[in-house]
């Protein structure tokens, strides 16, 4: 077909269906339908004019921006939006908050005005969430949900709400959930949004987890006088990723700059398995003033010199010793020569970005979650030399085409192990701390004593949903895990692990450990 008579074509077909497309933008659209066989274009152009309908025009004049979003969807199917970003670095100050809303039954997404300091009101908030979302997200498990009028229904446990067992002195076998607190020393109560009640541990049976002070479990035993004799105490059942998507549609709950969700993305997904050799690398304690310790990250970056990561994700502490009136030069000086090593790679510098997650005891900020990237006045000139660094907060979020990562600087299981009301006898205990985080969907399921919060941020440590893989740098030595369908793993520090890390391949979803071999300058 002619480009003319193809034009008038164009221009005709828009016409049967109300809409006026300009001769300058028909010239367009032919020349993208004649890279489609003779006997396609029609059905082409039928589709286009069907999505340009979609976009709820207030004119019959198509403009540009509408046919080359239609164009984009039909005829360069593989071509990602200005929306589909391929990687995004997410501040989890920008996190969404979730919560149950009980007029429309279902959680909602909340937005929360920034505030670090917020007042004492949302102290009290922090456990009443936390439990509100564990909450409502058990009672549609299989195994909660009721029976129907009429039904059979065997194996069907009924959640006891505090407030009913002390208002209708109810007694006997019980199942309550609630947050497990010590309101009297060496003695454990069990409270939700009602009231609390007093627990008898004696001979309790923990199931698999890690259980704490502040924990929100599920409880069964005797109820008598006022007294909880406990036989079984567990976490709340984990819920999956996809089915704790379901009440939010398209609506985007990681967080970031899109209002929309970038888990279902066809285009992105596509773009994400075309690239089965992409890999992420996880290190943690990288310290930048250490010879040793950037002797072996150039080594390892030399590695991947002919097939450049697509992000290095580097933890601290970016020092080998606590902050002093030193810390300042030192971590310039050491940026900078960090910054040198990767100049001498220049495929790596082009393409792969550096992604900065401080740790605890990092110069800028006090030891409370969520903390705050490095500070900009010492970072600045590895930016100007990097194109690919950014600072984040600790924890922050990594959303890599259809993949979530979650990324947690903080020594957490170590301290959950230590205020654990019983230590498990079975079992490798990263498993145990998989579970437990993914079953409370939180990242530091611990009292604010132990790990404090900024109030106001308490989500944005939540996990719900569940995303791919769990990052959580700690001191514990590496390790692996999976748990409902997430992946948990450690990389491990790097100078005292025989400079181990660990490598993550989104379009595999596979993780692999890897180690810097020993040389002859080794101690």
């Amino acid at each position: 077909m002619s480009d003319e008579k193809l034009i008038k074509t164009i221009q005709s077909t828009f016409s049967l269906y109300g809409l006026v497309l300009s001769r300058k933008l028909s010239f367009a659209l032919a020349k993208e339908l004649l890279n489609i066989e003779e006997n396609e274009q029609e059905n082409w152009l039928t589709q286009i004019i069907e999505h340009v309908l979609t976009q709820n025009l207030t004119d019959p004049n198509v403009t540009i921006a509408t046919l080359k979003l239609a164009i984009q969807e039909y005829i360069r199917p593989n071509t990602l939006k200005d929306t589909e970003t391929v990687l995004n670095v997410i501040d989890v100050f920008d996190v969404p908050k979730i919560k149950y809303d009980l007029s429309k039954k279902k959680f909602i997404l909340e937005n929360i005005l920034p505030d670090l300091y917020a007042e004492a009101q949302y102290k009290s908030t922090i456990f009443k969430d936390r439990f509100e979302l564990l909450w409502y997200r058990t009672l549609r498990h299989e195994l909660f949900i009721p029976p129907k009028l009429g039904e059979k229904k065997e194996n069907w446990i009924e959640l006891t709400s505090i407030e009913y067992l002390l208002s209708e002195t109810k007694k006997g076998n019980v199942y309550v959930m609630g947050l497990l607190t010590e309101l009297t020393e060496g003695q454990y109560y069990l409270e939700d949004t009602g009231g609390f009640i007093k627990l008898d541990l004696k001979k309790a049976n923990f199931q698999d987890g890690l259980i704490m002070e502040s924990s929100i479990v599920i409880v069964n035993g005797n109820f008598q006088e006022g007294v909880l004799h406990v036989e079984n105490i567990g976490l709340p059942p984990a819920e999956s990723s996809n089915n704790a998507r379901v009440d939010f549609g398209n609506s985007n709950t990681f967080g970031g700059s899109h209002n929309l969700s970038l888990k279902f993305s066809e285009k992105l997904k596509i773009f994400e398995e075309s690239n089965k050799d992409g890999m992420i690398v996880f290190v943690s304690e990288i310290w930048l003033d250490d010879v040793t310790v950037l002797r072996k990250f150039k080594t390892m970056i030399e590695g991947y010199s002919e097939c450049p990561p697509i992000a290095f994700v580097l933890c601290g502490h970016f020092l080998s010793f606590s902050t002093n009136i030193s810390s300042k030069h030192k971590l310039k000086k050491g940026l900078k020569n960090l910054a040198d090593i990767i100049i001498q790679y220049p495929d790596i510098k082009q393409t792969s970005k550096f992604i900065f997650v401080p740790a605890p005891d990092d110069i800028g900020s006090p030891k409370i979650l969520p903390r705050s990237p490095l500070p900009k006045h010492l970072t600045e000139d590895f930016r100007k030399n990097i194109p690919g660094a950014i600072f984040t907060t600790n924890p922050c979020r990594i959303q890599y085409c259809t993949k979530e990562i979650v990324v947690l600087r903080e020594d957490i299981l170590t301290k959950m192990c230590r205020n654990a009301l019983h230590f498990p006898s079975q079992g490798n205990i990263y498993d145990h701390y998989a579970k437990s985080i993914i079953c409370q969907s939180h990242l530091s399921p611990l009292s604010l004593s132990i790990i404090p919060i900024y109030w106001k941020y308490n989500h944005s440590l939540q996990i719900y949903p569940t995303p791919d893989l769990i990052v959580a740098a700690d001191r514990f030595a590496e390790y692996e895990t999976n748990y409902s369908n997430c992946h948990v793993i450690n990389p491990g520090l790097f100078p005292k692990n025989d400079y181990s890390f660990k490598v993550y391949v989104p379009a595999l979803n596979l993780i692999e450990h890897c180690a810097i071999p020993k040389d002859k300058d080794d101690v």
